[in-house]
């Protein structure tokens, strides 16, 4: 029984360490990343750094960035075991991409990175990221508290819109029963579907 007793206390202590392992995993929070330009443009624009915040789920990545004192950044990308791929827009003008290509070792993510401007701006060179906060908002870096970082407002284009259906074919067959004839007017947008359900005839009028 004793000998029951302590596999069990070694089988439960393992299981914690696996739980909390794969738990530390998670690039979910705040991140603070560093850029070492290696060949570019004379200004490199690059010299405050970033931090992100990142939201993982099921290997994807999302979330916002700052670059210096513009927080304007929205980041996507992925992680597969230890590699990471991410890339940041900085959609205001100038308009800058990154795209960073690295691992996590030790704790941090390590890897190079790309960048270009609207301006023309064209710099390459390695990349250094270290977490300050966890998702839910500990701090695991006493740097969480240097770096303050506001992100700017989400753009009215990427706030999700109200889907509208456009169907020609039911304006027609209501027209056709009140005998009104009106114009359909159709103005597509990037929320709109067009409904055709290619009824015999009706298609040649939409055509």
């Amino acid at each position: 029984m004793a000998n029951s007793g302590g596999c069990l206390l070694a089988f439960l202590l393992a299981f914690l360490f696996v739980v909390s392992a794969a738990a530390s995993d998670d690039l979910s929070g705040r991140w603070k990343i560093s850029y070492e330009v290696q060949s570019g443009s004379p200004d490199d624009g690059l010299a405050e750094g970033s931090v992100a915040s990142l939201s993982e789920k099921d290997s994807t990545l999302q979330g916002r960035a700052a670059l210096g004192s513009r927080g304007d950044g929205y980041l996507i990308g992925f992680c597969e075991g230890s590699a990471v791929r991410a890339a940041i827009t900085f959609r205001h003008n100038p308009t800058m991409f990154v795209r960073l290509t690295g691992s996590r070792t030790d704790g941090e993510l390590r890897g190079s990175f790309t960048s270009s401007s609207s301006e023309g701006g064209f710099w390459q060179g390695n990349f250094r990221a270290i977490q300050l906060t966890t998702g839910a908002g500990d701090v695991i870096n006493p740097d969480a508290e240097a770096d303050p970082v506001s992100f700017t407002p989400t753009d009215a284009d990427l706030l999700p819109e109200p889907t509208e259906y456009l169907d020609p074919e039911g304006n027609w067959s209501a027209q056709q029963e009140s005998g009104v004839k009106e114009t359909f007017v159709i103005r597509y947008q990037r929320n709109t579907i067009l409904m055709v359900r290619n009824v015999p005839m009706i298609w040649q009028w939409w055509l």
